[in-house]
């Protein structure tokens, strides 16, 4: 029977045996449904399966990388290197890379490193939906196919995110409707009227600005 998955906010710690990780007894192992589980819980599983999703674990437990990114916010001692086979050289470089990548972007989450494994939601820059769609990332595994295509997903969406907290950002609603104003001429949208494209372009305003401010609230 599949186990309650944890809180996000609880992503450095297990969530099974609920201790924080560190680079000797609960390395962070993420598998390729972006659950992470410290090696010695993973060791434990009656079944080869994810104990969240049911999904199974098609890689050999001691095959699977250590999550460097989540050890280095927990202040756990990082080696410089560790091997993994991949099928071919090229495979390898990619994985290097975006790995780097994932390490770095996950710096982004150290203000969020509280005690416990719990992170301080309010010591970040980041908005909560930012430090979600970041944390998710983190969370990927990047060996298995089905962990690189979640990866890919997640990065798409966190870049996305940013594009639009920019945007929203570095643009006053007289901007925004002097923007949204020419793009609905620019379709030959012009039959609405002034008056009533106006009210609209208001009312898109009004809507937006409520929902980033819930979403900054949750």
């Amino acid at each position: 029977m599949p186990v309650q998955a944890a809180q996000w906010t609880e992503f450095l710690s297990c969530p099974i045996c609920y201790n924080e990780f560190d680079e000797n007894v609960h390395k962070p192992i993420s598998l390729g449904c972006s659950h992470t589980v410290c090696k010695t819980c993973l060791n434990k599983l009656h079944r080869k399966a994810c104990p969240f999703d049911q999904t199974a674990i098609n890689t050999d437990i001691d095959v699977l990388p250590v999550n460097f990114a989540l050890l280095q916010l927990v202040g756990a001692q990082v080696p410089d290197h560790q091997s993994i086979k991949l099928s071919n050289l090229g495979e390898n470089k990619h994985y290097e890379v975006a790995k780097k990548c994932v390490e770095d972007l996950a710096l982004y989450l150290k203000p969020l490193s509280g005690g416990k494994g719990v992170a301080s939601l309010n010591q970040s820059a980041l908005s909560r939906p930012m430090q979600r769609k970041l944390v998710t990332l983190v969370n990927c595994q990047l060996v298995e196919e089905e962990g690189r295509v979640r990866a890919m997903r997640a990065a798409r969406s966190l870049g996305e995110r940013t594009v639009t907290e920019l945007i929203l950002q570095h643009q006053n609603p007289q901007q925004l409707s002097a923007n949204l104003w020419a793009a609905v001429r620019a379709r030959g949208c012009q039959f609405l009227g002034p008056g009533k494209i106006g009210y609209y372009l208001t009312f898109f305003i009004s809507y937006w600005g409520l929902r980033m401010t819930m979403s900054g609230a949750r």
